[in-house]
């Protein structure tokens, strides 16, 4: 009895020291963001301004200072990458008797895990979480949590000698493959993508739809990219020289520097996070290509600049240039390259018409990025068995990186995805081939 009571005793301590431990370790950070602009002059000794970790550390660190569990695990592709996978368990699952599918979130252009818990309690991580779901992060090589290989180091070009072509025949699978070896028998899996995320779902359902339809039970676009020739930014004037600017870093030596998160994040943070005013014209900077009307405040101006750029390879930036040329189809290597490859001059298309998943599109009327236009397009060439639905977001100040970036998503977007969700039906078991 003695001994038990000392065991209590000794856990009630040491929860308690581990309470004050993160009380104290807030309460000594200095302020780091601020309502305003304004504000930031003079943030130390300013009462409106305030700490937020979310700007200081990795996803890994954010999730557990949240509350939640986490798990990461190093996934190896078939060509020697090496990928970060995180997992965070749901919290309590309120209907004992639903069958509550894994959820798979897939970062954008530059981006990393980090963007889906970016905004505290309303990211959408924790939103499924807290809703029941086992929630999977992706990470695709060469961002930050992906910089691992068997062979290479991120020094080397060949490290970065890959496109989306590559995401699709190697990451996916081997991501797919572990979340279903972790999910009981008979499972499937709910893909949630953002921009450049719902791109290669739909290049991957395109390629392998028959699995493809068993592996997913439902795929939803957020910010579809598709062809997106209608694309309002004035960035897609610079869509036809991605090969120039390839050829360029590759004769200079400065694939890395273009490419891998730090340096070129390092850069922008001492740039746009040295004044007040450069923090507020490098933002609109940002949104000449998001969208010049946006709900992200400046409270969230550091945290958007610790996690992004997040790292990707430029030859994924050049395919990505593609869609603004109304292309969607593997990479372009060139005449002689190609016919190499493809036994073609031009690259073969992804045909959507060949999907059999059932596809939810949510896009938004602010967005420069994946507009109006290009959203409907996409709904309209997909095959009737795969319009699940589509949903307009006609908030004014609600752009591309709203939907991630800013807690008025949760009120405009997460709640609605969260019935979506919830009103899927489980089919029967079926063996799931995942192609590897």
């Amino acid at each position: 009895m003695i001994s038990a009571v000392r065991r209590i005793s000794y856990w009630n301590v040491l929860i308690l020291i581990v309470v004050l431990n993160f009380v104290l370790f807030c309460g000594a950070q200095e302020n780091n963001v601020c309502p305003t602009f304004k504000d930031y002059y003079t943030i130390k000794n300013n009462s409106n301004c305030w700490y937020d970790f979310t700007a200081e550390f990795d996803t890994r660190t954010i999730v557990k200072m949240h509350g939640f569990d986490f798990s990461e695990y190093k996934i190896q592709t078939k060509d020697g990458h090496i990928l970060g996978l995180f997992k965070i368990p749901s919290r309590i699952r309120s209907d004992p008797t639903k069958r509550y599918f894994p959820v798979f979130l897939q970062h954008g252009l530059l981006s990393t895990a980090s963007n889906f818990v970016a905004v505290g309690k309303d990211s959408l991580a924790f939103t499924l979480a807290d809703a029941g779901y086992d929630v999977w992060l992706g990470n695709y090589r060469g961002n930050e949590y992906s910089e691992g290989h068997v062979k290479y180091t991120t020094r080397d070009n060949e490290f970065w000698d890959h496109s989306m072509d590559d995401i699709v025949k190697y990451d996916f699978p081997a991501i797919f493959e572990k979340i279903l070896a972790e999910t009981p028998s008979g499972g499937q899996i709910i893909y949630i993508g953002h921009s450049l995320g719902t791109s290669l779902a739909l290049m991957y359902n395109a390629k392998y739809h028959k699995e493809a339809k068993h592996i997913f039970k439902l795929v939803i676009l957020l910010c579809p990219a598709y062809t997106i020739s209608n694309m309002r930014s004035p960035y897609r004037l610079a869509a036809p020289f991605g090969q120039m600017i390839l050829n360029t870093a590759l004769n200079m030596d400065l694939m890395r520097l273009f490419s891998q998160a730090e340096p070129t994040r390092g850069m922008m943070r001492r740039i746009c996070l040295e004044s007040p005013n450069l923090m507020e014209r490098c933002l609109r900077a940002w949104n000449l290509f998001y969208g010049l009307d946006a709900t992200i405040g400046p409270e969230n101006v550091p945290i958007f600049f610790h996690q992004l750029p997040g790292g990707t390879s430029l030859k994924v930036g050049k395919h990505s240039a593609d869609l603004v040329l109304g292309n969607f189809r593997h990479y372009d290597h060139g005449y002689a390259e190609n016919i190499k490859r493809y036994g073609t001059a031009k690259p073969p298309i992804y045909d959507i018409k060949k999907i059999e998943t059932p596809i939810y599109i949510v896009y938004s009327t602010a967005d420069w990025a994946t507009t109006e236009q290009d959203a409907l397009n996409l709904y309209n060439k997909l095959p009737k068995v795969a319009r699940h639905g589509i949903r307009k977001i006609s908030e004014k100040n609600f752009n591309h990186i709203d939907f991630i970036f800013t807690r008025a998503a949760k009120k405009l977007v997460y709640d609605d995805l969260l019935n979506v969700i919830n009103n899927v039906i489980p089919e029967s078991s079926t063996k799931i081939n995942v192609p590897i």
